[in-house]
Protein backbone atom coordinates (compact mmCIF):
# COMPACT_ATOMS: atom_id res chain seq x y z
CA UNK A 1 0.00 0.00 0.00
CA UNK A 2 1.48 3.39 -1.02
CA UNK A 3 0.53 5.16 2.22
CA UNK A 4 3.25 4.27 4.66
CA UNK A 5 1.70 5.95 7.69
CA UNK A 6 -1.64 6.84 9.17
CA UNK A 7 -3.07 10.34 9.11
CA UNK A 8 -3.01 11.92 12.56
CA UNK A 9 -4.57 15.39 12.76
CA UNK A 10 -5.46 17.86 15.46
CA UNK A 11 -8.12 20.51 14.96
CA UNK A 12 -6.98 24.12 14.95
CA UNK A 13 -9.54 26.09 17.00
CA UNK A 14 -11.54 28.78 15.27
CA UNK A 15 -12.11 27.33 11.84
CA UNK A 16 -12.00 24.44 9.42
CA UNK A 17 -8.25 23.91 9.66
CA UNK A 18 -6.39 20.82 10.82
CA UNK A 19 -2.73 20.37 11.74
CA UNK A 20 -0.72 17.23 10.89
CA UNK A 21 0.44 15.68 14.17
CA UNK A 22 2.76 13.00 12.77
CA UNK A 23 4.43 12.80 9.34
CA UNK A 24 2.16 11.46 6.60
CA UNK A 25 4.17 9.37 4.14
CA UNK A 26 3.02 8.40 0.66
CA UNK A 27 4.92 6.66 -2.14
CA UNK A 28 3.61 7.50 -5.61
CA UNK A 29 3.62 5.18 -8.61
CA UNK A 30 7.07 6.46 -9.63
CA UNK A 31 8.31 5.35 -6.19
CA UNK A 32 8.93 8.93 -4.99
CA UNK A 33 8.46 9.33 -1.25
CA UNK A 34 6.24 12.29 -0.38
CA UNK A 35 6.25 13.34 3.27
CA UNK A 36 3.78 15.83 4.71
CA UNK A 37 5.54 17.20 7.80
CA UNK A 38 4.29 17.67 11.33
CA UNK A 39 2.68 21.08 11.70
CA UNK A 40 1.41 21.31 8.13
CA UNK A 41 -2.09 22.87 8.09
CA UNK A 42 -4.86 21.66 5.82
CA UNK A 43 -8.58 22.14 5.31
CA UNK A 44 -8.83 18.55 4.04
CA UNK A 45 -10.76 18.39 0.77
CA UNK A 46 -11.66 21.88 -0.41
CA UNK A 47 -15.05 20.82 -1.67
CA UNK A 48 -17.57 23.58 -2.44
CA UNK A 49 -20.51 23.47 -0.01
CA UNK A 50 -22.88 22.75 -2.92
CA UNK A 51 -21.03 19.47 -3.63
CA UNK A 52 -20.93 18.19 -0.01
CA UNK A 53 -23.89 15.86 -0.63
CA UNK A 54 -21.92 14.08 -3.35
CA UNK A 55 -18.45 14.35 -1.82
CA UNK A 56 -18.35 15.13 1.90
CA UNK A 57 -15.21 17.12 2.72
CA UNK A 58 -14.24 14.58 5.38
CA UNK A 59 -14.89 11.46 3.27
CA UNK A 60 -12.80 8.71 4.88
CA UNK A 61 -11.20 7.54 1.65
CA UNK A 62 -10.30 11.10 0.66
CA UNK A 63 -8.64 12.31 3.87
CA UNK A 64 -5.07 11.12 3.30
CA UNK A 65 -5.09 11.84 -0.46
CA UNK A 66 -6.48 15.34 0.21
CA UNK A 67 -3.73 16.17 2.71
CA UNK A 68 -1.00 14.99 0.30
CA UNK A 69 -2.66 16.96 -2.52
CA UNK A 70 -2.91 20.12 -0.39
CA UNK A 71 0.76 19.80 0.51
CA UNK A 72 1.81 19.38 -3.13
CA UNK A 73 -0.28 22.43 -4.07
CA UNK A 74 1.13 24.65 -1.32
CA UNK A 75 4.70 23.51 -0.72
CA UNK A 76 5.94 21.38 -3.61
CA UNK A 77 5.20 23.44 -6.71
CA UNK A 78 8.92 23.54 -7.50
CA UNK A 79 8.94 19.71 -7.73
CA UNK A 80 5.52 18.90 -9.20
CA UNK A 81 3.33 20.44 -11.87
CA UNK A 82 -0.35 21.01 -11.14
CA UNK A 83 -1.24 18.16 -13.52
CA UNK A 84 1.17 15.83 -11.73
CA UNK A 85 -0.19 16.78 -8.28
CA UNK A 86 -3.74 16.18 -9.51
CA UNK A 87 -2.77 12.79 -10.98
CA UNK A 88 -1.16 11.77 -7.67
CA UNK A 89 -4.40 12.77 -5.92
CA UNK A 90 -6.46 10.56 -8.26
CA UNK A 91 -4.12 7.59 -7.82
CA UNK A 92 -4.15 7.98 -4.04
CA UNK A 93 -7.96 8.11 -4.00
CA UNK A 94 -8.14 4.86 -5.95
CA UNK A 95 -5.51 3.24 -3.73
CA UNK A 96 -7.61 4.17 -0.70
CA UNK A 97 -10.47 2.17 -2.21
CA UNK A 98 -12.63 4.98 -3.58
CA UNK A 99 -14.81 4.03 -6.54
CA UNK A 100 -13.48 4.99 -9.93
CA UNK A 101 -16.44 7.30 -10.60
CA UNK A 102 -16.16 9.26 -7.35
CA UNK A 103 -12.36 9.44 -7.63
CA UNK A 104 -12.72 10.73 -11.18
CA UNK A 105 -15.27 13.36 -10.08
CA UNK A 106 -12.90 14.60 -7.38
CA UNK A 107 -10.00 14.57 -9.82
CA UNK A 108 -12.04 16.51 -12.39
CA UNK A 109 -12.95 19.08 -9.72
CA UNK A 110 -9.31 19.77 -8.85
CA UNK A 111 -8.28 19.83 -12.50
CA UNK A 112 -10.90 22.51 -13.16
CA UNK A 113 -10.86 24.50 -9.95
CA UNK A 114 -7.73 23.59 -7.98
CA UNK A 115 -5.47 26.49 -7.17
CA UNK A 116 -2.00 26.16 -5.79
CA UNK A 117 1.09 28.31 -5.68
CA UNK A 118 1.89 27.84 -9.38
CA UNK A 119 2.76 31.03 -11.18
CA UNK A 120 0.42 30.31 -14.10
Amino acid sequence: MPFLSELVLSHVPGGDTWKVSQPLQYRDRLRRLLVVPVGYRTDLASVPRLAWRIVPRDHGQARRPAVVHDYLYTHQTHRFSKAEADRIFYEALREEGMSDLLAWLMYAAVRIGGRGNWSA
